[in-house]
């Protein structure tokens, strides 16, 4: 099926898809700019030069391409319909503070009124049986991924299985407790939740996307059985919530939305640790759809996912930011009868 025609005005990425919904296909658009600063911050955000900006992703990315169903996800798929709030995430490496090793310290991220502390830890091990954790070792830079964090999936007894649906790729989730004796412990943990013992079960940590197959997404998915096989196919279920489309972490997610100049703060997310922090773009977006036989339709879509992109940043590494929108229509009968116009309008 040939894709319409997109009338792309502006420098940003474009996509056009046809997306399925509950009532029927949808022709759908998802929109990307990327901006880049300095690995310092010391200049204001810019739309990133052409060869750098990024594309729309197709599918979700995992840290461990080799082992994707052991893996966290470094950046989520762009494609879907609808967000209800915006997602914010962020790929990083947590920092200590000066560069010197310590056995703890704090990693920090606030987007307008989106927030999350985390604790970084050096390496630690379970007490006997889980009952406790051992201090962390001295520590200058830990990746924030999900495998640090506490989570896990055991199926040592394929009739018992045992699981952390918010984190199936994490540590200290165990059938029997005192198989974790002497195991590496969680390295990464919620501020305000500390993992205490093998019993604690608190809330996985994390700044990154959560898996599709992941609590609470998971619950949102709606019910794909025999009924839905029969009657509804290949339509979205009924009961699917537009939360399972949401990848952000908890106090990650604002609702409704950004609207773009929130400052964006970190702490100890760059080399050398310390706190930084800048002003997110203010972009405006106009998305006129033209189809034959319908009068035009323009949204001003609102910016659903942002994403901070710190690994690795450097002298020749800048800051990425991406902005995404999306917008969508009733799909005409043929691609070919629709034409997408994307321009900018500045507030």
């Amino acid at each position: 099926m040939s894709a319409p025609p997109v009338d792309n005005k502006t420098g940003f990425a474009a996509h056009p898809q046809l997306l399925l919904d509950k009532d029927g296909e949808k022709l759908a658009v998802v929109v990307k700019a990327t901006f880049e600063a300095p690995h310092d911050a010391s200049a204001p955000l810019e739309l990133a030069a052409k060869g750098r900006r990024r594309g729309i992703r197709f599918a979700d990315v995992p840290w461990d391409a080799e082992k994707p169903e052991k893996s966290s996800l470094a950046f989520a798929a762009d494609l879907c319909l609808r967000k209800p709030g915006t997602d914010v995430v962020v790929a990083a490496t947590g920092y200590a503070p000066g560069g010197k090793a310590v056995p703890a310290f704090d990693v920090y991220v606030q987007a307008g009124p989106a927030r999350r502390l985390l604790r970084v830890h050096g390496l630690r091990v379970w007490e006997r049986g889980g009952a406790g954790i051992s201090q962390g070792r001295p520590i200058a830079e830990l990746p924030i991924r999900y495998e640090h964090a506490w989570g896990g999936f055991d199926d040592s007894d394929p009739e018992h299985l045992v699981e952390e649906a918010r984190n199936p790729v994490g540590m200290g989730v165990a059938r029997d407790p005192a198989a974790l004796t002497d195991q590496r412990a969680p390295q990464i943990e919620d501020a305000a939740q500390p993992v205490l013992t093998a019993k604690t079960w608190p809330q996985p940590a994390g700044l990154g996307p959560i898996g599709r197959h992941w609590e609470p997404r998971r619950r949102f998915t709606g019910t794909y059985d025999d009924l839905w096989l029969d009657l509804r196919a290949p339509l979205t279920p009924l009961d699917q919530d537009d939360r399972v489309n949401l990848v952000a972490p908890p106090g990650l997610t604002v609702a409704p939305y950004l609207r773009g100049g929130e400052q964006f703060a970190m702490l100890n997310l760059v080399p050398g640790g310390g706190p930084l922090a800048f002003p997110l773009p203010v972009v405006g977006l106009r998305i006129e759809f033209k189809v034959q036989g319908r009068e035009t339709i323009v949204v001003a879509p609102p910016i659903d996912t942002v994403v901070v992109d710190l690994f690795g940043i450097g002298p020749e590494q800048p800051i990425a930011v991406e902005l995404v929108w999306r917008a969508y229509v009733k799909a005409p009968r043929k691609m070919n009868e629709a034409k997408i116009t994307i321009r900018e309008a500045r507030a």
